[in-house]
């Protein structure tokens, strides 16, 4: 009689947990889609093999996997072309820097030096530059790239310090690539620095999304540190300089 009273509970437990496993298949056969929308159940799932009756859910499980690895495999290969593009826009840079260091001639050399890089390296379909002073600073060596008109389109970008890319209004299309403003789908814009005078490197394309907004700006960056460096120093080199204040704006 004790002994028997002693089994009851583990007999109670196991009626119990055979009346679970009975109602949740059962339940399972009447959604036979549960794993459709919970495919996380499905990964976790361990059956063994063979097993006839589950071959499906193992095939269904493994084709998961394998589109989980599919999607991997393709996040990698996304990560490797865009280090292989930065690899490609590094080169380029440094060319770009090389090519100003061997700039020998005049002021028009170098300009046109850039302009030239850019459009080949870059792939550029068209490129602007665009400076402006003010009236203390002699800059009649650049007096064709003088457009203060055209830099003062783009304030925003001085004021944010660093360049954006995006789609130009018509207004600023034409005001900076003039009769190539039709190919200017898209535009890199480039705030340059050189202390007592800025200017604006505009570098278009008839791509509209080789500059779209959430594009990386860092080489872009690296290029204006690298043409306002340049075009600073053959300033100098040109003998320009800061026009003395006369005697009455001094006190004097």
């Amino acid at each position: 009689m004790v002994n028997e009273e002693q089994e009851a509970p583990e007999t109670l437990e196991i009626l119990e947990s055979l009346d679970f496993q009975t109602k949740m298949m059962a339940w399972l056969r009447d959604h036979p889609d549960f794993f459709t929308h919970h495919p996380e159940w499905v990964e976790s799932l361990r059956i063994p093999h063979p097993c006839r009756p589950a071959v499906s859910l193992l095939e269904y499980q493994n084709r998961l996997l394998r589109e989980r690895v599919q999607r991997l495999h393709d996040k990698l290969m996304e990560l490797v072309n865009i280090a292989r593009d930065n690899d490609r826009l590094a080169e380029r840079v440094q060319r770009l820097a090389l090519g100003l260091l061997d700039a020998r001639g005049g002021l028009d050399e170098l300009l046109h030096g850039i302009k030239a890089i850019l459009r080949d390296e870059f792939k550029a379909d068209c490129v602007a530059l665009c400076l402006t002073a003010p009236s203390s600073v002699d800059l009649s060596a650049v007096g064709e790239l003088l457009r203060p008109d055209v830099v003062g389109l783009f304030e925003e970008i001085f004021h944010a310090g660093r360049p954006q890319c995006g789609r130009l209004s018509l207004e600023q299309a034409a005001a900076l690539f003039g009769d190539g403003a039709c190919h200017a789908v898209s535009a890199a814009l480039i705030p340059l620095d050189g202390g007592q005078w800025r200017g604006l490197l505009a570098v278009g394309s008839g791509d509209a999304s080789r500059f779209h907004p959430r594009v990386g700006t860092l080489f872009l960056e690296r290029i204006g540190q690298l043409v306002s460096q340049a075009l600073q120093a053959r300033l100098l080199a040109e003998g320009w300089r800061a026009t003395p204040d006369p005697p009455s704006a001094r006190g004097g």
